[in-house]
C-alpha cells in the first residue's frame, strides 16, 4: 500500500513522513444520496447554502483530500433514525478508496437492531455508532439498549458522541458501565467562544470526561466553535483564537487520546477546510512530532480498528 508520495503505509505508521507534509487520516466526514436528500427535504427546508441539503459522495471530497494530503477518511452518519437504509447506502461508498470505515446510526433500542448491525459488519467498514444528544441518556435508561451497548463494548467498536457540555454526567455513566467500550466525544464537546474564551462550565465538564481513560476527544468543526455565524463572515483563522480550546482539551485528554477531524462540508460553512487542517496541525506541532503524529493519524488507526487494506 502506497501513500500518495510513494512512501510505504508501513513506514507512514511506524512514524517516517510523507515529504515534508503531514499523514492525515479525517475522522469526520458527511456523504449524502440523492434518496436521503429527497426525503429529508419533504419534512424541512434547508438553507440552500446548507451542505447538508445536498447529495455528497466521496468524489465531491476527492478535491478537499488531495490538495490537504488526507489519505482516508471515516465517514460519519448524517441520517436521521427512522431511516436505516441509509446507512446501506454510505457502506456502499466505501468502494472509494478514499473511505476507510463508517460510524454509524441507529435506534439501539430496536429489537431488529442486531440484524442490520450484523449485516453493516459483513461489509468490513462499520466502526461504530454515533448517537446525538437526545439518545444518549435514553440508552442508558433502555434495558434493550444497554444489551446492544454491551455488545458494542464486546465487539470492540466505538461509539461517537454528538453532545454538549451538559451532558458530561451522561458520558461519565457511560464510561463507567462499559469501562472497555471506546467513547469518542465529537467537535470538543460543542465548544463555543465568547469574547475569545471558553466558559467555566465547559471546561470542567471537559476534564470530567477525560477521567475516565476510555473516553477520546475529537479536534474537530475547529471553525464551527468562533463567534461567526454560518454563511455570513468566515471565522477567525489564526491558531491562537481558538488555543484556549484546544489547549484545554490537550490537557485533559493527552496526545493519546485526541483526534483530528475537518467535519466536512459542515466546516465550510464558517470558512476553509484547509484553514481547519492547518490550525490543528500548527498547534499539534507545539506539542512535537509525536504529537503531532498521533492526533493527525495513529490515534485514530487506533481507537477505530482502521485496516491498512482501507487505508490508501
Amino acid at each position: 500500500m502506497k501513500c500518495m508520495f510513494g512512501v510505504s503505509l508501513f513506514a507512514l505508521i511506524l512514524g517516517a513522513g510523507c515529504a515534508e507534509r503531514p499523514w492525515i487520516i479525517d475522522t469526520h466526514t458527511h456523504f449524502k444520496g440523492g434518496d436521503q436528500v429527497a426525503a429529508e427535504r419533504s419534512q424541512r427546508r434547508w438553507d440552500p447554502r446548507n451542505m447538508l441539503g445536498h447529495a455528497l459522495a466521496p468524489r465531491d471530497y476527492r478535491p478537499v483530500a488531495d490538495r490537504l494530503a488526507i489519505r482516508s477518511t471515516l465517514v460519519v452518519e448524517a441520517c436521521n433514525q427512522d431511516r436505516p437504509q441509509d446507512n446501506d447506502w454510505v457502506l456502499k461508498q466505501a468502494t472509494s478508496d478514499l473511505v476507510c470505515g463508517y460510524v454509524a446510526r441507529e435506534d439501539l433500542t430496536s429489537d431488529t437492531f442486531p440484524d442490520r448491525h450484523r449485516r453493516y459488519r459483513k461489509s468490513g467498514f462499520l466502526k461504530g455508532y454515533r448517537f446525538r444528544r437526545e439518545e444518549l441518556r435514553g440508552y442508558l435508561a433502555d434495558a434493550t439498549a444497554r444489551e446492544h451497548l454491551r455488545t458494542l463494548e464486546q465487539e470492540g467498536l466505538v461509539v461517537d458522541l454528538l453532545i454538549r457540555h451538559d451532558h458530561a454526567d451522561d458520558v461519565a455513566q457511560l464510561a463507567r458501565m462499559y469501562p472497555s467500550l471506546k467513547i469518542v466525544i465529537n467537535h470538543c464537546l460543542g465548544a463555543r467562544m465568547k469574547d475569545g474564551q471558553v466558559s467555566d462550565a465547559w471546561k470542567t465538564a471537559v476534564t470530567s470526561c477525560a477521567a475516565f481513560p476510555n473516553v477520546y476527544c475529537k479536534l474537530s468543526s475547529i471553525l464551527n466553535f468562533s463567534e461567526a455565524k454560518p454563511f455570513a463572515d468566515p471565522a477567525p483563522v489564526d491558531l491562537d483564537y481558538y488555543r484556549p480550546v484546544l489547549e484545554h482539551c490537550f490537557e485533559a485528554f493527552g496526545e493519546d487520546r485526541v483526534i483530528f477531524a475537518t467535519n466536512w462540508p459542515v466546516c465550510t460553512h464558517f470558512g476553509s477546510t484547509d484553514d481547519v487542517v492547518r490550525i490543528v496541525t500548527e498547534f499539534l506541532r507545539t506539542k512535537g512530532e509525536e504529537a503531532l503524529a498521533k492526533g493527525m493519524y495513529r490515534n485514530a488507526i487506533r481507537v477505530y480498528g482502521l485496516e491498512q487494506e482501507h487505508l490508501r
